[in-house]
């Protein structure tokens, strides 16, 4: 197979950009111009077919009682952009969030790649599209907020995603979106064996300097940006290397993190440590996931739009 190579930087199409000094075997480069760091490889359709099928989506999975307190928090700060009512959610796997913004009087509305995902949303009262965001999904329909969680760093065309995000969005409205940060803690102590680098499924690599770049590129404005979470198992194996490795996906991440959760959460202590070491994660940076609050920089957005 004869593999495909970008030829532009996805964020500011500066065809100017380097190997990343360390990350060479995992095929990341990093833009002389906006700092953006990418996977140089464009995946083929076979290459994510068959990564993807191990999502299924046949059956609800359980979600973990700390996750679902972090989206009524999430929904608490969105009230005061509630208008319309109508939210979306790109990538919403099996809509858990939405299920959640539902019984608080949203009207919900959902984008997923998964065929038995959309399926398994609508089952769930859901109004769904399948495929991925566009200018011309819910061609009549104009949104509140629009959420992706962990979502952009799955693709390699943001601008897209940003421009269609641009239109869909209330002139008022709120983007919020997550992505692993690629300054975390642990990437500096995992090198090129960070487990956030897993192609064909990761290949867009954020830090707060390259989201703010997309953003500003798109005339959004950045209200709130943090970097909170730690892996802790994954800092014990680094700190404690003659341990066993071993290897998990990053579905399998994904439910340790929420069962540690779980655990912080139901301690007032802990919740308190937790609160402290996310507000130093965030003020230096380091924290595993990005989290940006956006907004359309009405200064900058200039003509009429639909939304």
């Amino acid at each position: 197979m004869i593999e495909d190579y970008l030829k532009s930087c996805p964020v500011c199409n500066a065809d100017v950009f380097d190997d990343l000094k360390g990350f060479e075997s995992k095929n990341l480069c990093k833009c002389k111009v906006c700092s953006f760091v990418f996977d140089k490889r464009k995946p083929t359709d076979e290459e994510l077919h068959e990564h993807y099928k191990v999502y299924a989506y046949s059956a609800l999975k359980p979600i973990s009682p700390e996750t679902i307190k972090s989206y009524y928090r999430l929904l608490d700060e969105f009230e005061q952009y509630r208008d319309t009512g109508n939210i979306l959610d790109i990538g919403c796997g099996q809509g858990d969030f939405l299920v959640e913004a539902k019984k608080r009087g949203w009207n919900v509305f959902g984008v997923e790649y998964s065929e038995a995902a959309v399926e398994l949303c609508k089952s769930r009262d859901i109004e769904m599209r399948q495929g991925i965001i566009s200018k011309d999904v819910f061609a009549d329909i104009c949104f509140d907020v629009i959420t992706s969680f962990e979502v952009i760093e799955h693709i390699n065309t943001p601008k897209e995603m940003m421009e269609a995000v641009s239109e869909k969005l209330n002139k008022d409205g709120l983007f919020y979106c997550t992505t692993p940060n690629f300054n975390a803690l642990l990437r500096y102590l995992e090198k090129d064996s960070f487990k956030m680098i897993v192609y064909p499924e990761h290949i867009s690599f954020y830090t707060k300097k390259s989201l703010r770049f997309l953003g500003n590129v798109h005339q959004f404005k950045a209200l709130k940006v943090l970097t909170t979470g730690i892996d802790i198992g994954r800092l014990k194996a680094v700190l404690k290397p003659k341990q066993k490795d071993i290897t998990m996906s990053t579905q399998e991440m994904r439910v340790s993190n929420e069962n540690i959760r779980d655990l912080v959460g139901s301690n007032r202590f802990m919740g308190l440590i937790k609160g402290i070491i996310n507000f130093f994660l965030t003020l230096f940076g380091k924290g595993d996931t990005l989290k940006i609050y956006w907004v359309k920089n009405k200064e900058r957005v200039k003509g009429s739009k639909r939304c």
